[in-house]
Parts: C-alpha cells; sequence; structure tokens
C-alpha cells in the first residue's frame, strides 16, 4: 500500500499527543518518499507550541516529544518539536523539519501550516547542503554496513532531495518524481523490488553493486547544485521566524 493509512496515524496522534497545541504533523519516511513497503511503519513528524504559562513557571519542559510502539498492529513513530526548537533548526539549515512541512501528508489543516509553509520558504538557503550532504554520507556508512533496499533507496533519495533543493527552492521527497528527472532511472527498479517485499529486504550482490555505482554521481550532483544555487548563503528571515512565534505564545496566554 503506498498511501499510508492517515485515519490510524489521526488515533495515534489522539492517543499520543505532545505536551501543547498540535501546530504541524505529517508522514514522512517511505510513505512520503515514494517507496513504502506492505510493512512499512508510520513515521509521523510535527511542531508543538508549549503552554506559555508552562514556560514561566519552574520546570523546563521537554524540546522533544518522541512515541515509539506498536499501535493497532502498526509500528507508530512519533517525534514533535516545540516550536522553538523546530525554528531553530529549519534557521541552520535541518531538512527533516523542512520535510516534515512539505510532506503531502498532513495531519492538521489550517493557518499554522500555513504560516509555517511561508517561514519555511522564507528559511531556504544554502545551509540545507550540509545536512543533505552529511546525511547522504551517513547513509553510504550505513548500507555499506548491512546491505539492504532501503538504504540504498535513501541515498538516491537524500541526494536527490538534496540537489533539487538547492537548484529549485523546491521540497520535493518523492523519489519517483526526482529520478527520472535527474537521470537515475533504474532507482525505479529498487522502488518496484522494495513496495513488493519486506521492509529489510536483501539485495543481490550484483545488483547492490550496479546501485552503488551510482553514490560518486550522487555526490557530484549535490556539490554542483550548492555551488550553483540561487539560494542565500544564511536564511533571510531569523527576524520573521522570532515574530511569528512571540506572537504564537503572546495570543496563548491571553487565552489561558
Amino acid at each position: 500500500m503506498t498511501e499510508p493509512d492517515l485515519a490510524l496515524a489521526r488515533r495515534f496522534l489522539a492517543a499520543e499527543p505532545p505536551p501543547g497545541r498540535l501546530l504541524l504533523c505529517a508522514v514522512t519516511g517511505s510513505h512520503a518518499y515514494g517507496f513504502p513497503s506492505p510493512d512499512s511503519d508510520l513515521d509521523l513528524k510535527g511542531v508543538h507550541l508549549t503552554p506559555t504559562r508552562a514556560l514561566l513557571g519552574l520546570d523546563d519542559p521537554e524540546p522533544t516529544h518522541d512515541r515509539l510502539t506498536v499501535f493497532e498492529e502498526v509500528e507508530c513513530d512519533l517525534t514533535t518539536n516545540e516550536a522553538r526548537a523546530a525554528l531553530r533548526l529549519l534557521l541552520g539549515g535541518n531538512g527533516n523539519v523542512l520535510e516534515r512541512i512539505w510532506s503531502p501528508y498532513q495531519m492538521v489543516e489550517g493557518p499554522d501550516l500555513e504560516a509555517w509553509r511561508r517561514l519555511a520558504a522564507g528559511a531556504l538557503s544554502k545551509r540545507f547542503f550540509k545536512h543533505y550532504g552529511g546525511y547522504f554520507g551517513g547513509m553510504c556508512r550505513q548500507h555499506a554496513q548491512d546491505p539492504r533496499a532501503k538504504s540504498l533507496l535513501y541515498t538516491y533519495r537524500v541526494a536527490l532531495t538534496g540537489a533539487h533543493l538547492l537548484r529549485t527552492g523546491e521540497c520535493e521527497m518523492d523519489l519517483r518524481c526526482l529520478a527520472p528527472r535527474y537521470g537515475f532511472s533504474e532507482a525505479l527498479e529498487l522502488v518496484a523490488r522494495k513496495q513488493a517485499s519486506a521492509e529489510k529486504s536483501a539485495l543481490p550482490a550484483d545488483e547492490d553493486a550496479r546501485h552503488r555505482a551510482n553514490w560518486t554521481k550522487l555526490e557530484g550532483l549535490l556539490q554542483r547544485a550548492r555551488d550553483e544555487s540561487a539560494l542565500p548563503e544564511h536564511p533571510a528571515n531569523a527576524a520573521a521566524c522570532e515574530a511569528w512565534l512571540v506572537g504564537a505564545r503572546l495570543r496563548d496566554l491571553s487565552i489561558c
């Protein structure tokens, strides 16, 4: 099944809510990347706003809410970051935060999501190269230690999402769209294999080697995208992000 079970995802969110108002939450992971297996888990990533009164007391609220459990026979992995932490990550070039904002599978629609999409668009910069370049290198090392179709697909997905973002300013996560656009149509064979098999299925050695041979090309594509990118070196809207956060805190306090 390519489409995630959004109804189940909403029931899980209701059972494991974050410590504050949920501003946005999306399905990411293999479902958003276009290559889920029949047994893929649900990866949920979001942003919550801690009640302002909780920030004024003696205790320090947790900046991250994590839950990993089997819910209705499906493994569900939920992470939400507090708004301050999420904005800092976004301004620092964190692709994980950017992807949850632009995932096509959103659990919470409304003005908060639209506001965060405007902030995300204004925060785009070449800083995202560090995230995607580092992620690509990490996935290559992980795959070399434990070759799987999934980790091999991630090397394609991470490099191509990063290169596309730096070239166009668009956050495209679906490998089925990215691979043929950038001349890596052979990755679609891997997509079909993973969609028809288990989440951690292995690969024949010759097929694995054929795809690994593309790593140098992928790394070069990502580096050229950074060198030729029209994005600014640093985000241009840090003040706008702070203004939004202060306004949200004050609004929350006024209705407490």
